[in-house]
Order: structure tokens, then C-alpha cells, then sequence
């Protein structure tokens, strides 16, 4: 265990069980496009694959995995799920000192339904993954690291504001935010203060993006870069007064889950390297371009050298 953590992340570790099938039936509709299955029916899959998952998991291999002395602060029960996340982050190299595991909690998980174009339906259960108290997050760890990344912790209020109150006094830590719709809703209301957030890198999809139209000003003032994903379009990068498009690497795509996840960790990890926005939305793209050819969020993680050479 290193004296203090390069990364740490902190948000949800999940099991997640991925059913693949030709067979599934995507109609376009009014209300969007719909995934639909005969009622009380039995359907033959193509692929059935269980792996590990969940925004602070799936980041932390990723720092792991480029290089970075990562930690994870995340919550699990004490069931065989738990044991497989745990074994899972140690054998990708990320320290589990700081992961809380529960007795009477359930490890969360999802079922991820893959249709053939690589696109997914979601069903999850959070469980101990998304009960994350002010209790669990350990000052000293975050205020030593050089990075914590955030991702969703299930809108836990008093959580998220231990979290920036303790990452506000270190003058060494910075902080980068991929929050989910929960926490989404809580700077929307108001009910999180945006000028009291110490967040240096937001990361947002364009759906997300759109629950915080009426506060975008007083992110794009606030957040030294905060960036919004679109895909296959690419996405747009916003800082200072300047702002840019990078586009999407093209790849065959298997599966889009962790898509988010690996631009995140590519487009942090560069900045921590010292590059500038441009090219840490190339990494970024490239991380996610690699991790969408394979089912799961971890296998097709790039590596350090997988960034750094390539020119």
C-alpha cells in the first residue's frame, strides 16, 4: 500500500451481467426508440458474461492500468459479488484498502441487455453501492492525492459536501466530477452551490448536460474545464473563454458501457501528464473507442504506453 495515492476515485463498484441476443426486438417509436420482448416468453441468447462495474471501479482500473497508484472509496456488502469486485480491483492493481464493506448491505449489480448495433437497456439494483455516508470518506486519503475523480454516488447530499469540504482545504488536490442524474438534480435545484464546489474537470453527456441548462453559465464560469460528450459525435470541450469540438474515433462497436468511464479516465489521465485539452479529448476518445469493441467496461482499457505512443 503506497504511503499516499496518486488517484483516488470514489462513486460505485457493481457486478454486471451482460445478455447478448440478435433476437432482441428495438421498435422506434413516439416516446423513443423502445427495446421490446413478448411477455411471459422465453428467449435463446447469443453470449451471457459476468464482469465488474460501476463509475469508481471502472475509473480506477483505468488509472490503474496508465499508470497511476489508484485507490477506491466505494461501498459493498459481504456476499460473493464482493468478493468479486474486490479481486477484480486487486488484480488490476488498485488498492482496496478504502472500500467499506457491509454485512448487512447488498453488493449492487445490473443486468445490461446488448442489442446488435452494440447499444444497451439498463436494469440495475445499487444497493450498498449507493449508501455512502459522510462517515465513509476518509479526510486524510483525499486530501494527500493528486487527483480524486467522482462519479455517482446516488445524489448522497451531505456526501458530496464532505467530499468538496475537505478536497477545499488541500492545495494539492484536485478534483474531477462525472456525476450522475442525481447529483444532476442537485445543482439544478440548488440544492448543491456550484461556486462551492471545487471542481477543476466537469464531465457531462449532452443528455446530462441538458438537466443543468439553467445553471450552464455558472458551470462554464466556475469549472476550469467541463466537458460534454455526444457519442459518436464526438463532444465539445469548454474552458476559460475559449471552447472546442474533438470528434469520436471510429471503431466497431460490441458494447457502449463504460464508454464514459474510459473518455473520462483518458481525457483526466492526460491532464495529469500535463497535455493540454486537445489532446486529452483525443485520449479520451481513443480510451472509449478501445473499451466499446469489447463486452464490459475494463477489457479493452488502453495502457500508458498505448497513449504515448501514439504518434
Amino acid at each position: 500500500m503506497p504511503k499516499t495515492y496518486q488517484v483516488i476515485t470514489i462513486g460505485s463498484a457493481l457486478v454486471d451481467i451482460f445478455i447478448h441476443t440478435h433476437k432482441f426486438q428495438v421498435k422506434n417509436t413516439q416516446d423513443g426508440t423502445m427495446l421490446c420482448q413478448s411477455y411471459g416468453s422465453k428467449l435463446e441468447v447469443d453470449d451471457f458474461k459476468v464482469f465488474t462495474g460501476g463509475g469508481a471501479s471502472n475509473t480506477a482500473v483505468g488509472f490503474s492500468r496508465l499508470g497511476f497508484h489508484s485507490g477506491i472509496i466505494c461501498e459493498t456488502g459481504r456476499d460473493g459479488f464482493s468478493d468479486l469486485v474486490i479481486r477484480d480491483l486487486k488484480q488490476n492493481g488498485v488498492a482496496t484498502n478504502l472500500v467499506i464493506s457491509e454485512k448487512k448491505e447488498q453488493t449492487g449489480g445490473s443486468v445490461i441487455l446488448v442489442c446488435s448495433n452494440g447499444e444497451r437497456s439498463v436494469l440495475v439494483h445499487r444497493g450498498a453501492a449507493a449508501m455512502l455516508d459522510p462517515f465513509d470518506i476518509p479526510a486524510y486519503w483525499l486530501t494527500q492525492a493528486q487527483q480524486v475523480h467522482l462519479c455517482s454516488i446516488g445524489g448522497q447530499q451531505l456526501t458530496l459536501e464532505k467530499i468538496f469540504q475537505f478536497i477545499s482545504r488541500s492545495e494539492q488536490t484536485t478534483l474531477s466530477w462525472n456525476p450522475g442524474k442525481k447529483e444532476l438534480f442537485l445543482l439544478a435545484n440548488r440544492q448543491l452551490l456550484v461556486d462551492q464546489i471545487p471542481c477543476e474537470i466537469f464531465l457531462v453527456n449532452e443528455e446530462e448536460w441538458k438537466i443543468v441548462s439553467e445553471i450552464q453559465g455558472e458551470i462554464l464560469k466556475n469549472f476550469k474545464y467541463v466537458v460534454v460528450t455526444a457519442g459518436k459525435k464526438g463532444g465539445n470541450v469548454y474552458y476559460g473563454q475559449k471552447s472546442f469540438h474533438f470528434s469520436a474515433q471510429s471503431s466497431r462497436v460490441v458494447d457502449t458501457t463504460g464508454a464514459g468511464d474510459s473518455f473520462a479516465t483518458g481525457f483526466v489521465a492526460a491532464m495529469l501528464w500535463g497535455k493540454n485539452p486537445e489532446e486529452a479529448a483525443f485520449f479520451g476518445a481513443k480510451n472509449a473507442a478501445s473499451v466499446v469493441t469489447y463486452y464490459g467496461a475494463k477489457t479493452g482499457l488502453l495502457t500508458r504506453e498505448d497513449f504515448l505512443n501514439h504518434d
